[in-house]
């Protein structure tokens, strides 16, 4: 891989690390890291990429800034554009892609993603991609729940997965389940 650099966000979570190298003198994202409470970010980001080098870029800093307005709860637009997708598979494309059309304030389950993507029966391998979703918060990953409104899942935890969906304006049951309104 090409020289990769590497970006944070702070944030009321943690530290957001923000993988990205230049493609065709643009910056894309390659990887984003939830934050940790076991590992500082630096750390974090050296395991999976050796020899990164801490730097910053203006469209990359844009990004920081659409991630804390994010995880501040207010409202943020990603575009597909600034993530450096070549490593995914086309399946995996696909469900990212979906993914990404989930609205704000609305949830989907594994089984309708699948379905959305052409594979009616693939929510466990639409489960298996998600979990391992390289651009979380950007692809919202998080607003991905079981077909019975149990959060299940996700990299920055189910607390932290929770809040961004009461951010959103996602109300729970007593159970702590999505309540069905609120299904994409």
């Amino acid at each position: 891989m090409k020289s990769v650099y590497y970006s944070s966000a702070g944030s009321a979570f943690g530290n957001v690390g923000i993988v990205w190298r230049r493609k065709n003198d643009t910056p894309t994202a390659v990887s984003i890291f939830l934050p940790s409470e076991s590992e500082g970010m630096d750390d974090l980001v050296r395991q999976s990429f050796p020899g990164v080098i801490k730097q910053s870029h203006d469209i990359i800093g844009g990004i920081c800034t659409g991630i804390q307005d994010f995880l501040s709860g207010r409202e943020a637009a990603f575009s597909e554009e600034i993530l450096d997708m070549s490593l995914c598979g086309e399946f995996q494309r696909k469900v990212l892609s979906q993914c990404m059309l989930i609205p704000r304030g609305r949830v989907s389950t594994y089984g309708r993603l699948a379905a959305r993507t052409g594979i009616p029966k693939g929510a466990r391998a639409v489960g298996r991609i998600l979990a391992r979703n390289p651009y979380p918060l950007i692809i919202p990953c998080h607003r991905v729940i079981r077909a019975d409104g149990d959060l299940c899942g996700f990299g920055g935890g189910l607390k932290m997965k929770k809040a961004l969906l009461g951010m959103e304006g996602i109300v729970f049951n007593s159970k702590g389940r999505v309540l069905p309104k609120f299904f994409w």
